[in-house]
């Protein structure tokens, strides 16, 4: 059971993956974006790499991205939230792999969103674009670079607690737990 979970989440990493990359597709980058990138390609290739210029590129690229992280958190909230609320309570990947979320009451939609903030990277989504807004480009580079820490050590720790206890730090703080779904 706990494989079936593992193998759905990435089912469902891999259809996000593909939305995500077609939306990238559809809106494109602007000159600017590419010409950062080019810029930090060239600075990279130097014996004696610049990280000062290359953060303060990288800043002013992120300001570009704040659309990208509301379109991608918006995306996040259909497929984590919406779909399981008024699709039985799974995802695509759940479905497929014949698991669905339960838990001993009616599952509230507070639970969706918990479950979406904690386990998707939603959190980080929403929080990172006003960051930018708040903090000069230092701060802005080490609150996001820990932030990115604490969501990886979170699935590490999630992933290490599903594979022993067959539940996850969302599935205690919600009262949730996934089961199979008889065929």
């Amino acid at each position: 059971m706990r494989f079936r979970r593992i193998i759905a989440g990435f089912i469902d990493v891999l259809i996000l993956s593909f939305a995500c990359a077609l939306m990238l597709s559809i809106i494109p980058l602007n000159d600017k974006v590419k010409e950062g990138y080019y810029k930090i390609e060239e600075l990279q290739e130097k014996v004696n790499i610049d990280y000062e210029e290359i953060n303060k590129i990288s800043y002013d690229i992120e300001h570009y991205f704040v659309k990208y992280y509301l379109i991608f958190a918006l995306v996040l909230i259909g497929y984590f939230i919406f779909i399981p609320k008024y699709r039985k309570d799974q995802t695509i990947g759940q479905k497929i792999m014949k698991v669905r979320l339960t838990s001993e009451n009616a599952i509230t939609f507070n639970a969706y969103i918990i479950r979406a903030l904690l386990n998707t990277g939603l959190s980080l989504m929403l929080f990172l674009p006003l960051l930018l807004y708040f903090l000069n480009r230092i701060w802005y580079s080490r609150v996001t670079s820990i932030l990115i820490l604490i969501q990886i050590i979170y699935w590490i720790i999630s992933l290490f607690m599903l594979l022993i206890t067959k539940e996850t730090i969302h599935d205690k703080i919600t009262k949730t737990k996934i089961i199979e779904v008889k065929r």
